[in-house]
């Protein structure tokens, strides 16, 4: 698992660099993990929701972008992010939604309870039932989400685009209701987590090169009202 450092930047950027990261790593066959933080607070929405809803409500300082893949509206206000891409010849990415999102999500349960965090996972209802993207990401917990135990506030969550080639998971953890979590070991912890349940050792890597077509593209699609007034 290739480790990126952790960088800052907009939501443009970020939103850019994470379906980079899908599309054009330099090396594909890799399974990759960028964390990341926001340069501005901001806001992302999903990629087949409607942009009129979300910007009604979120207030016009802040950015709305939105991103590739699925879900609801997410706040970037104090949030710890994430994207991780399991390659298309990894077992995972044969698997059905449900079952990325749980993997992604018991390794950061494990990782939170190296801190004696009071979290665990949504449980699964009575029945069979679709796995669905939650509308208002932060607080709506569909199965296997993760949330507080003493109150089930939803703690984190994710969203997936799935391409041939690969699975790009983007998900984040509301430090709000983590008061006394300590982050920059839960960064730690959670690489090895996510690297055990991967089953792919947890190698840093520096920040990739992306052909300048492909970065500048990239960019000037999140940018564009074209991509997100698109619904």
């Amino acid at each position: 698992m290739d480790v990126l450092p952790r960088q800052a930047a907009d939501a443009v950027a970020n939103m850019a660099n994470d379906l980079l990261l899908l599309e054009s790593y330099p090396s594909p066959k890799n399974i990759r993990f960028r964390p990341y933080t926001w340069s501005e607070p901001a806001f992302t929405f999903g990629v087949s929701q409607p942009w009129a809803k979300y910007r009604e409500i979120v207030p016009a300082r802040y950015p709305l972008v939105r991103r590739s893949t699925g879900g609801g509206l997410v706040s970037h206000l104090d949030d710890w992010t994430f994207a991780l891409v399991i390659p298309d010849g990894h077992p995972l990415f044969k698997a059905d939604a449900m079952a990325s999102y749980a993997a992604v999500h018991e390794a950061l349960l494990q990782a939170l309870l190296l801190q004696g965090q009071t979290v665990k996972l949504a449980p699964m209802p009575a029945g069979n039932r679709d796995f669905q993207s939650p509308d208002d990401c932060a607080r709506r917990a569909e199965p296997n989400d993760l949330v507080r135990s003493d109150d089930g506030r939803k703690v984190a969550g994710a969203a997936q685009k799935r391409t041939r080639s690969g699975l790009l998971i983007e998900g984040y953890v509301w430090r709000p209701f983590l008061p006394d979590c300590d982050w920059r070991r839960f960064e730690k912890d959670f690489i090895q987590t996510l690297s055990a349940v991967l089953e792919s050792p947890a190698v840093h890597v520096a920040e990739p090169t992306y052909h300048q077509f492909d970065h500048e593209g990239t960019w000037a699609k999140f940018a564009s009202r074209d991509w997100n007034e698109r619904i």
